[in-house]
């Protein structure tokens, strides 16, 4: 099982001739666990189990970085997955029933649909395409929710730490060299802190307003 070739879009293991262990990026990575471990966890479930998949995402990813393997790839990003499906699950709960419904529907199709799709492995290297699609409609909403119930411009100060996580690993794949491989590790510092801490202040709103069901 660990033995399936696919190619893993790393630059830390780029600099190695793609073997591993990629040790900065490994131990970068429980950095992610440790943001709902020291920020708390939510109190609505579905944003609950978004800290439950950070912290095994954190733990996952580094065994995937330090070993460079499909079980170790599945394990990452699955968790990514699961994290981002909970989230739209807990967003949603700031709109009507019927929209509600509507995207609970839509999310609940596209999840294992996604899931079996990233099992192929020569489609590997669409993942964060199809997860940078997936993330943007989480973006959405929350951008559109800060609209009336939060400050706008507290918000995307907070997505910018997100955003610039992930333009860091953009640049740290499309430039590999060994100054930009840190964009990596900037990425699992920077991308889950800025969802996670909206995500905190989100859960206020609803554990403080009429939107619990």
């Amino acid at each position: 099982m660990n033995n399936i070739e696919f190619y893993h879009n790393f630059c830390e293991s780029v600099l190695q001739n793609y073997k591993g262990p990629e040790i900065l990026n490994s131990y970068s990575s429980l950095f992610i666990s440790l943001i709902p471990i020291f920020m708390g966890l939510p109190q609505l479930i579905n944003f609950k189990n978004v800290g439950y998949m950070l912290i095994l995402n954190g733990f996952f990813s580094f065994y995937y970085h330090y070993s460079l393997s499909w079980l170790g790839k599945h394990l990452d990003e699955v968790t990514m997955i699961l994290a981002n499906y909970y989230g739209i699950s807990g967003l949603i709960k700031f709109y009507d029933n019927n929209y509600q419904n509507k995207i609970n529907r839509l999310n609940t199709i596209f999840l294992p649909c996604f899931i079996s799709f990233n099992t192929i492995p020569q489609l590997d290297f669409l993942f964060p395409t199809i997860f940078g699609i997936y993330v943007s409609y989480t973006v959405y909403l929350i951008y559109d929710i800060s609209k009336i119930y939060y400050n706008s411009k507290t918000i995307i100060s907070y997505l910018m730490y997100s955003l610039f996580g992930a333009v860091c690993w953009s640049i740290s794949e499309l430039y590999c060299t060994e100054e930009t491989k840190y964009g990596h590790v900037l990425w699992h510092m920077l991308f889950p802190y800025g969802f996670y801490k909206i995500l905190l202040i989100y859960d206020d709103i609803i554990n403080s307003s009429p939107f619990q069901s």
